[in-house]
């Protein structure tokens, strides 16, 4: 039997994460059907906090084994995300397992990390310019993780003039693909936040699967997936 995962991520480019949660799923034996909703459909009022974005899925209608939560931890850390995380789903969809994803500082340390995907990703598989990407145990202490890697992806593109400028206008796309090229066995594995969201998942993707087995989780038959807006 499947377990439902609703995924919210903090915009589309995060989409990517769902590959990593679909592959740590497989690998450790557990079959998962992932609702990832359109929320930047939605008007702004309702996608602002975690808590807003739960209580339109519960209006839309949907049942889940778990819920997987993208938030960047920003300057405020782990543990505060985690709390607000926390609270969003005791407050809305309370008893249901949930795993909280947060890279540090931003989704973007996660990245830059790998210079074959970044060149490939720029458009330019066979550039020489120096690119010098961080080190893994050092890229979660970059404090604009996100402006440091437009500029590496701008390097690698080997780019100038208007389609420079035409090239970064593309930064969300280009994003979204290193997220969903991350090797999970490269140098990503040196990166803290990383583990923890593997670690983190495994645990309740465990939980999740215990429950349902246990009869605590509703059946699949009354599932109605989220639809926000036209495709």
């Amino acid at each position: 039997m499947s377990l439902r995962i609703l995924f919210l991520g903090e915009g589309t480019s995060d989409s990517g994460i769902t590959t990593h949660i679909r592959r740590i799923a497989i690998d450790h034996g557990f079959q998962v059907v992932i609702t990832d909703p359109l929320v930047e459909r939605l008007p702004a009022s309702r996608r602002r906090t975690v808590r807003s974005k739960l209580e339109v899925i519960t209006e839309i209608g949907g049942a889940y084994e778990l819920i997987v939560i993208h938030r960047d931890a920003d300057r405020d850390g782990r543990e505060p995300r985690l709390r607000e995380i926390e609270l969003a789903v005791n407050s809305v969809m309370p008893d249901t397992p949930f795993v909280g994803v947060i890279p540090i500082r931003m989704t973007e340390a996660w990245l830059m990390l790998d210079e074959r995907d970044l060149r490939i990703v720029a458009g330019n598989p066979n550039g020489r310019m120096s690119i010098d990407l961080p080190r893994p145990k050092f890229v979660e202490t970059i404090p604009d993780p996100k402006a440091v890697l437009a500029e590496k992806l701008a390097l690698a593109s080997g780019l100038s003039g208007r389609k420079l400028i035409k090239f970064k206008q593309r930064f969300p796309e280009h994003r979204r693909q290193l997220l969903d090229r991350i090797d999970p066995t490269g140098p990503i594995c040196d990166v803290s936040s990383w583990n923890s969201f593997n670690e983190d998942l495994l645990s309740g993707l465990q939980r999740a699967a215990r429950e349902l087995q246990l009869g605590l989780r509703t059946p699949h038959a009354r599932v109605r997936p989220p639809q926000m807006g036209c495709p």
